[in-house]
């Protein structure tokens, strides 16, 4: 889930002298200390690869789905360059360590660690925390099922989310989607817990067998070199 063109608003009730930061002695760019938010302040609207209107669609889209806890959230690596080549504007990643219960779906039968790696946005250039299109920053304890595409300038086994619709909690059993406001949000919830992890399971044997397709890229990024859920 990158972004492109953003839209930023303030998250009601916070703001950088009520939030509380972080201190980080290593600056962007190896300039100025740069103090990071310990939670975010505000929202950004980007433009997104995929907009799904099926589980089944965002499973056949995905590199790898798989469930599992979040068990640490730390400060990640530095991503974007200015037209003119600086890094002026270069925002940090949240880096999330997800421990894998169970893979759903995995297309390329890749090896799948028991710990993989979650890039989000993130702070910007001054360290203020933002969310991008209603998904909140990850917890420690968050427990759930995740829709993972490979992130561009990481490892094998650094991810993305496939969409903002791609991190689904658990709660008590209760789903929680990442993006309320979608109308997939309903269809998840109207799934429910007892059956998720199944319908998942059943949408990635479809793809494997050539009877259900990966979405069509309806934003403005490049696509991966590997192909929509290959």
């Amino acid at each position: 889930m990158r972004q492109t063109d953003r839209r930023r608003t303030r998250l009601a009730g916070l703001g950088l002298a009520a939030a509380a930061v972080l201190a980080l002695t290593a600056g962007f760019g190896g300039g100025d200390e740069v103090r990071y938010d310990a939670q975010p302040e505000s929202s950004a609207h980007s433009k997104e690869m995929y907009l799904f209107s099926s589980v089944d669609s965002m499973v056949a889209t995905s590199h790898l789905v798989v469930s599992g806890t979040v068990t640490a959230v730390g400060e990640g690596r530095f991503t974007g360059v200015d037209e003119d080549g600086s890094t002026a504007s270069q925002v940090r990643l949240r880096s999330v360590t997800i421990a894998v219960d169970s893979v759903l779906h995995n297309p390329k039968l890749a090896l799948v660690p028991p710990l993989i790696t979650l890039e989000e946005e993130g702070w910007d250039a001054l360290g203020r925390g933002y969310t991008v299109n209603g998904v909140a920053w990850s917890n420690v304890g968050d427990t759930g099922y995740f829709f993972l595409r490979r992130s561009a300038g990481g490892d094998a086994n650094t991810y993305v989310l496939t969409s903002s619709d791609g991190r689904v909690l658990n709660r008590g059993g209760v789903l929680s989607p990442s993006n309320s406001e979608r109308e997939l949000a309903g269809q998840i919830t109207a799934i429910g817990s007892g059956m998720f992890g199944i319908t998942v399971y059943n949408a990635s044997q479809a793809y494997a067998a050539g009877t259900l397709p990966a979405a069509a890229s309806v934003g403005d990024q490049p696509e991966s070199p590997e192909g929509p859920g290959e």
